[in-house]
């Protein structure tokens, strides 16, 4: 049975060195880093549950931004 994985895109937005750190370092763990702040993951479901509740108690609601956008299958293919 075939694993369903999808592509997403998280891109941060954070002020402080050391969250921002964190948030890296959590990213650095599920994905490819394409620009400075922005990370391609490919990953289950479940797998970026996880990792969006980690992310989620290392930025500070408010002060950081937190972008995520799931590729479909379509954009995945155009992407280059």
């Amino acid at each position: 049975m075939p694993v369903n994985r999808f592509r997403y895109v998280i891109a941060y937005d954070i002020p402080d060195d050391r969250r921002r750190a964190g948030v890296a370092r959590a990213l650095e763990g599920h994905g490819e880093r394409v620009q400075y702040s922005v990370f391609e993951c490919l990953l289950q479901t479940k797998q970026f549950d996880a990792l969006w509740e980690e992310l989620s108690e290392l930025v500070e609601e408010g002060e950081d931004s937190l972008r995520v956008y799931r590729l479909c299958a379509a954009c995945e293919e155009w992407t280059r």
